[in-house]
């Protein structure tokens, strides 16, 4: 038996050999290995929603980003503020650096101020307001019609008055009175 197994024991039957028990002792023992913590991942080795070649995202689809109103998760909880990912609330679209949407209501300035504020969102800053005409489609407002801004200045007549932009951002319309109604824009930091 000895001098039969000797002249069978040749280079190659060892490494067929071998490599069949590291492929079947391998693939175990990698089929037995899950990772349990984020320490068990190196830098840069998940590559997230986009990877860099081939199609195998490693982010669940509606994992991330998704809220549950019912739990009180709030929506963008597992985004990181400032982040660039979009984390606008329910009724607003992203427009450049900030979120906004209307219901095309028309309201008196404290009237805007306060469904805005209901919502957890403010009526546009001038500066935001004239971006958004010049640049997107207002949400719920016509080409030339006219929405609140947050800039308010009392009149020398005992009357408060605010600020107002077009939707198509240019121009200079003049303060009105903020007991008129006006179209109601709200706004917010994605990232607030």
């Amino acid at each position: 038996m000895r001098q039969w197994l000797r002249s069978h024991l040749t280079y190659a039957n060892v490494m067929s050999t071998l490599a069949v028990f590291l492929i079947l002792g391998g693939g175990t023992a990698l089929g037995a290995y899950v990772v349990s913590s984020n320490s068990q991942i190196g830098p840069g080795t998940v590559s997230g929603h986009t990877p860099p070649t081939g199609n195998h995202a490693n982010v669940i689809a509606g994992s991330i980003n998704g809220g549950d109103v019912a739990n009180n998760s709030l929506k963008g909880a597992d985004i990181a503020d400032r982040s660039g990912v979009d984390t606008c609330p329910s009724g607003t679209t992203k427009f450049g650096p900030i979120c906004a949407g209307s219901d095309g209501a028309e309201r008196s300035f404290d009237d805007a101020i306060n469904y805005c504020a209901d919502l957890g969102l403010g009526l546009p800053s001038y500066s935001e307001a004239v971006a958004l005409g010049r640049n997107y489609d207002v949400p719920g407002v016509g080409f030339t019609e006219l929405f609140w801004t947050d800039e308010e200045f009392f009149y020398n007549n005992g009357l408060w008055f605010a600020e107002l932009v077009n939707e198509n951002g240019t121009g200079h319309p003049p303060p009105q009175n903020e007991q008129q109604s006006y179209l109601t824009v709200c706004v917010t930091d994605p990232s607030a």
